[in-house]
């Protein structure tokens, strides 16, 4: 699984913006098993697995068909997730096992706010976020080591898909 980590979170770092639909996809996967798995504690695991399944196939099948709805969606999915992984680094001092769903919660809503407020900051952002604690995870790399890289990722990311958005917005206006 720690090789599709790192694929999945390297489209995500580069191209999260660009492949939409594989973004939804994506972040349907993760945050339905995450979900599925920690929280539900749902077993056996392939139950878990075919759950983050089909959370990400049916993000993928609407992103087509039901844009405007999925982008939202798109970014509760990926807060959640981005939330559900932050919290461990904060839970071995604040013992928020009580607080878990409401900052997961809270990580959803401030998604959707940002999909909305700033679509397409807010796609590359969530997506180069996604992609880099993916990688991260994938490496299994110490906790400041963790931190270092996954900023460090983060931000090409976000360089990577702005230039590719600044690109495609030159193409555009010279064909124009």
């Amino acid at each position: 699984m720690a090789v599709i980590n790192v694929v999945v979170g390297a489209l995500l770092l580069i191209l999260g913006r660009k492949i939409f639909w594989f973004f939804v996809a994506a972040v349907g996967f993760y945050a339905g098993y995450e979900l599925a798995s920690r929280y539900i504690n749902l077993q056996p695991a392939w139950a878990a697995l075919a759950i983050g399944l089909a959370v990400g196939l049916a993000g993928a099948l609407l992103a087509f068909f039901f844009e405007k709805l999925v982008i939202g969606a798109s970014g509760f999915l990926a807060g959640v997730f981005i939330a559900s992984r932050l919290i461990p680094l904060a839970g071995t001092q604040l013992q928020l096992k009580n607080w878990d769903w409401a900052i997961i919660l809270i990580g959803g809503i401030i998604g959707i706010v940002l999909v909305y407020a700033i679509f397409e900051w807010a796609l590359i952002i969530l997506s180069a976020g996604a992609g880099a604690i993916l990688i991260v995870e994938a490496l299994k790399l110490a906790s400041l080591v963790a931190l270092v890289v996954g900023v460090v990722l983060f931000f090409i990311g976000v360089a990577a898909q702005t230039g590719l958005n600044r690109r495609a917005s030159s193409r555009k206006r010279a064909a124009e």
